[in-house]
């Protein structure tokens, strides 16, 4: 009979987890931005730091960046532009003024206020959020907290062309 050569008792066995990998599993499945949360009170990058306020530029970031598949002929076809034309003014224009809260729905180069408004209407109609996991970037606040502030608060906003705060 042949000797069978034992193993090192030492070696890592494949069902054994090391605890880097527990920690990996452990992150949330989206990258947000830094958050510090100190007794009760939410300071991200350009908040007021008051108790129960949100960082509503977050917010809009991170529903923003789960747009999926935006339909830009059918912009184009609504608005009169080409779809190049859409994407650019999107990207270069309305997207950077929400995120850094400027005003986004001034009439510019041929393009009118109700236009830019269309164009973020079409992206926000392909945006699919996932609440859970913002909780991750909101320390003590429920899905449904921030789904409502965005639902009551800053999507209207958004409706009606004015910046988020």
């Amino acid at each position: 009979m042949p000797k069978i050569a034992k193993q090192d008792k030492l070696a890592p066995k494949p069902y054994d987890r090391s605890s880097s990998t527990l920690e990996e599993s452990k992150q949330p499945t989206l990258n947000f931005a830094p958050v510090k949360y100190t007794s009760g009170r939410v300071a991200g990058p350009k908040t007021k730091g008051k108790k129960g306020e949100y960082d509503k530029q977050m917010l809009v970031a991170l529903v923003l960046k789960s747009a999926n598949d935006i339909k830009w002929d059918d912009l184009a076809f609504r608005i009169g532009k080409t779809s190049v034309q859409g994407k650019d003014v999107w990207r270069k224009v309305i997207h950077p003024a929400l995120i850094t809260n400027r005003p986004w729905n001034v009439s510019g180069k041929g393009w009118t206020g109700e236009m830019k408004l269309q164009t973020l209407m079409t992206v926000l109609e392909a945006t699919n959020p996932d609440w859970q996991s913002m909780t991750s970037a909101f320390p003590g606040k429920s899905k449904s907290q921030i789904h409502d502030v965005w639902r009551k608060i800053i999507f209207p906003r958004l409706k009606r062309g004015e910046t988020i705060e």
